[in-house]
């Protein structure tokens, strides 16, 4: 949670700290149990559609959501992210790996994403064993405990255990940090722009 405050009052203040960027309407979201006002330009069709804004009301779309979060993406790179909405308390989670539906909101339960601290060559590093992995000619042991596929937004997912996943990323040098992710579990990372998130089920 201290991780989750830190990167959103870093991102909340770009976002207050740039009213000129054609922010013309505003919305609120409930991120982590925390409350934001969104500034955005409901005239992008990537932030918001004409039923989102008749039927979303006050509340930010998904989309949008994600879009906060994710100041360092294009639009296009966001698309491999949705957004992990519990109705019952209205609230989002950090940007998950997943199908949108036409709010930007998970179609399906998904694992929640983290950025991992690492440097641009260590990401061209898991893309290039990305792509052998997909392109089936790793011949270790990778090759039956790690899958890999190119998302339509470029995106390079790898999917596996935690355990495999967390040796992945330490291979390549990227520093996990904490919250540790249970063994066994299920885990994914998205490589996108240079950035690389670690996707988990939440505990």
């Amino acid at each position: 949670m201290a991780y989750f405050k830190i990167f959103a009052a870093a991102v909340l203040g770009v976002t207050l700290a740039a009213p000129a960027m054609a922010a013309t309407v505003s919305c609120n979201a409930n991120i982590e149990g925390q409350p934001y006002q969104i500034f955005y330009d409901d005239s992008e069709p990537y932030y918001s559609s004409f039923r989102e804004r008749i039927f979303s009301r006050n509340t930010c779309p998904g989309a949008v959501v994600v879009a906060f979060l994710t100041p360092e993406l294009t639009p296009e790179e966001r698309q491999v992210f949705c957004s992990n909405y519990d109705s019952s308390t209205r609230s989002h989670s950090m940007p998950a790996e997943g199908r949108r539906d036409a709010y930007g909101r998970c179609v399906e339960p998904s694992r929640t994403c983290r950025v991992v601290n690492t440097t641009r060559d260590q990401a061209m590093n898991l893309v290039g064993l990305g792509e052998e992995v997909e392109d089936a000619t790793v011949t270790s042991r990778l090759s039956s405990t790690v899958s890999a596929v190119t998302h339509s937004s470029g995106a390079m997912v790898l999917s596996g255990t935690s355990s495999t996943i967390t040796g992945l990323l330490s291979s390549a040098g990227a520093a996990v940090g904490a919250p540790v992710m249970l063994a066994g579990a299920a885990a994914s990372v998205v490589v996108i722009g240079g950035a690389v998130y670690l996707c988990s089920d939440e505990d």
